[in-house]
């Protein structure tokens, strides 16, 4: 007997023991949604991200099901995520047709082949005129249209000065909050209505290889900046500072250099108005057309200028904002994304200044679905540190703009995922190849990469990866938004 007992309880134990087990197998199958989310928080808990604060929301764009979040509401600098908002923004209200127009008018007259007069180019905030998309040409001119219309009007003589009026946009060249140890450099560029080769010039070193002599070169090169040398050689380190000082255009180059080296570096220019003047008489002298002027900033001139009052005689077009909006986001043109939010206020409200695209941009975005008082904009480029969003309104603004009438533009003017753009050369020859499309953003202890993935099941995916306040190197950022990347383009519902 009792041993009939004790083979029962043993029975029973075996029972338990195994309903535990199927117990605890069906707990622990996932989901294919599970198994995303478990990996994408697994990327995101490595040692080296302790410091850091990591935000992360992923959302299916047609169902809108919320896949993934992590401080999805948590305000954070998004650096060159804030061109999103700009892109969307610029592209809701003025559509992918609109063109800048830069008139040309003269107070003179054209007798035979001479225009008696001064030649005057009202601006309207255009910042693509310039070298571009044709730097490697020695033969290309930036305003080679502009020849072609002075030429078939018989002018090969300007008998008087170059003026700019620029008064489409205010005077406020930089951006708030933008650091004074950037302004020097191409990537903190001046803001204005009349813009030339994205008003920077590269300035060039190069010492012979005897350490004798060091030569210094600049790209346009018509002596617009100044350039003073404290380089010194060196036969064991190059390391040189470039320096423009602050509201000159006398660019510093210091340090050491060792024989045979060079060094390029790009640097801003200051008053973009008589940049782009400087920049046309040299262009026209180049190709025939005499000028005996001298270019003249609008704002310095005796009486104020008055278009109605001048001869017109004709207008450059720019691109299509299509087109240069995918210059903006897939290279991160900072001077694009500035220029926008002065044109919106300049076109929607009552001045071209920063505070009237602003306004814009935030009843824009109040359609979206975004409180104005729940993000912080300061900026169009992101160069501003006192920049705030979440992950959760970039999302938002990247799903509403999914389904736009214009979305498919936006989403094609975003880097590709090892095609181009600023993520060409990441994630190449892996899942993620070719099916994501996302805005970087990058300054000092800030990396953000948000936009859209394609499934392995076709399925658009909406995300957006957020880091501020991180110490470890950048590329275990970058690896950790890649292979966040990698995981949303492989996933599947199946």
């Amino acid at each position: 007997m009792k041993q009939n007992v004790k083979s029962i309880s043993l029975i029973l134990i075996l029972f338990l023991i195994l309903s535990c087990a199927r117990t605890y197998h069906q707990q622990t199958v996932f989901s294919p949604s599970e198994n995303l989310a478990n990996q994408l928080q697994q990327q995101i808990s490595i040692p080296e991200l302790e410091t850091a604060i990591v935000g992360i929301k992923v959302q299916s764009a047609e169902t809108g099901e919320i896949l993934f979040e992590h401080n999805a509401n948590t305000l954070m600098m998004p650096a060159s995520n804030e061109k999103i908002p700009t892109a969307a923004a610029a592209l809701v209200n003025l559509g992918p047709d609109f063109q800048y127009e830069t008139r040309i008018y003269s107070n003179g007259k054209i007798e035979g082949e001479i225009l008696h007069g001064d030649l005057i180019i009202v601006g309207s905030g255009d910042p693509t005129i310039g070298y571009r998309f044709c730097e490697s040409d020695s033969g290309c001119f930036a305003f080679q249209t502009w020849i072609d219309s002075l030429k078939s009007l018989g002018i090969k003589k300007i008998d008087g000065d170059l003026i700019g009026i620029d008064d489409a946009f205010d005077d406020e060249y930089i951006g708030y909050g933008w650091s004074v140890n950037n302004l020097s450099y191409s990537y903190s560029p001046q803001i204005g209505a009349l813009s030339f080769n994205e008003n920077y010039a590269t300035v060039s070193v190069e010492a012979d290889s005897s350490g004798e002599e060091i030569k210094f070169s600049t790209n346009p090169d018509f002596d617009y900046l100044k350039i003073t040398s404290q380089l010194e050689f060196d036969e064991e380190e190059t390391d040189i500072y470039f320096n423009r000082k602050l509201n000159t255009n006398e660019v510093v180059i210091s340090g050491t250099i060792q024989p045979g080296d060079k060094r390029r570096q790009r640097m801003s220019i200051h008053n973009p108005t008589l940049y782009f003047l400087s920049g046309l008489k040299h262009e026209l002298q180049q190709t025939g057309i005499e000028v005996t002027g001298e270019p003249v900033d609008g704002d310095f001139t005796p009486k104020k200028i008055a278009p109605q009052d001048l001869n017109f005689l004709f207008t450059f077009f720019s691109d299509s904002l299509k087109n240069v909006i995918k210059t903006l986001m897939k290279e991160s043109q900072n001077l694009y994304a500035e220029s926008f939010i002065k044109l919106l206020g300049y076109h929607f409200g009552e001045a071209g200044t920063f505070e009237e695209g602003e306004k814009v941009l935030k009843q824009t975005l109040q359609r979206f679905g975004l409180e104005e008082n729940s993000y912080s904009f300061k900026d169009g480029s992101g160069l501003c540190r006192y920049n705030y969003i979440s992950p959760s309104h970039l999302v938002k603004i990247l799903r509403r703009m999914n389904f736009h009438p214009y979305g498919k533009i936006f989403r094609e003017s975003l880097p590709i995922a090892g095609i181009d753009g600023t993520i060409g050369y990441r994630m190449k020859n892996t899942a993620a190849e070719g099916k994501i499309n996302a805005k970087t953003g990058t300054i000092s202890n800030v990396r953000c990469l948000s936009g859209y993935a394609t499934s392995a099941d076709g399925e658009t995916l909406i995300f957006s990866t957020m880091f501020n306040n991180f110490l470890c190197s950048t590329q275990v950022v970058m690896d950790v938004q890649d292979q966040i990347c990698m995981l949303l383009t492989s996933f599947s519902r199946k």
